[in-house]
């Protein structure tokens, strides 16, 4: 079972651009290639592209959190690279909370 079913797809992420971009720098697993807001990965000898969009903030009553629309573009990869690569790229991105 895939995580994310359509090849194409967005979602909000809790992070500023420079915090995403820092947790990319030193993730270590994904093999990929940045420029500005469009990240290249390689797994398997597949391609998966993610663009940055635009950066706000999330108001929850007087907390300010950021937030970073990222668009995922994964039509280079059969449905198991996705899968892996989803699983991979969400396990480097989760922020815990509770």
């Amino acid at each position: 079972m895939r995580l994310y079913k359509e090849k194409s797809f967005s979602l909000e992420m809790g992070f500023s651009r420079k915090e995403f971009i820092a947790l990319l720098d030193s993730q270590g697993k994904l093999i990929y290639e940045r420029d500005e807001n469009l990240i290249t990965f390689i797994l398997s000898d597949q391609q998966a592209t993610i663009t940055l969009g635009e950066e706000g903030v999330r108001r929850i009553a007087s907390v300010r959190l950021p937030k970073l629309d990222v668009r995922f573009d994964l039509f280079n990869m059969d449905d198991d690279v996705q899968a892996q690569f989803m699983k991979t790229f969400l396990l480097k991105f989760h922020r815990g909370g509770g």
